[in-house]
């Protein structure tokens, strides 16, 4: 499905995946935590003791957190951009973004917290009832703009 794929790369839309596992530490730039068992440096055999927002308590350790996962499928984005129709003074509807996929596309993005698209920033809101004809599966995701340029 091509329909709607901006030539430019930066343009098309990316769907960000939570990083799975626990963050490194690294102390004078050696790994201490997860141990690294052929490691020439002395290293700890429990995680080092950490703050309430997760900062370790010893300065020289520097905590190292997995990247989250970028894909790129291919999909139809379709904007609804923000106004206040029906809404109380103040308050503005934002902009919403509807991503529609096939079955091996949702597979792939399955689980996805965020959108990329355009250099804007779009947090999952919701999925709503899924439609198919015959053996196809076709999904919708909604996204609420976090950061929007």
């Amino acid at each position: 499905m091509q329909m709607g794929t901006p030539p430019d790369p930066d343009r098309r839309p990316k769907f960000v995946k939570k990083a799975v596992g626990d963050p490194t530490y690294l102390k004078g730039g050696a790994q201490i935590w997860p141990v690294v068992p052929e490691s020439p440096e002395p290293v700890l055999t429990v995680a080092p003791r950490l703050d309430r927002e997760g900062n370790p308590l010893d300065p020289e350790i520097r905590v190292v957190e997995p990247e989250d996962e970028l894909i790129e499928v291919d999909c139809a984005v379709e904007v609804d951009r923000a106004d206040a129709d029906e809404l109380p003074v103040g308050n503005f509807r934002p902009t919403k973004v509807a991503v529609t996929l096939l079955d091996e596309q949702y597979a792939l993005i399955q689980g996805s917290h965020e959108l990329i698209y355009n250099g804007d920033r779009y947090l999952f809101g919701y999925e709503p009832e899924s439609n198919g004809l015959f053996d196809v599966g076709v999904y919708t995701m909604i996204f609420y703009a976090l950061d929007e340029t």
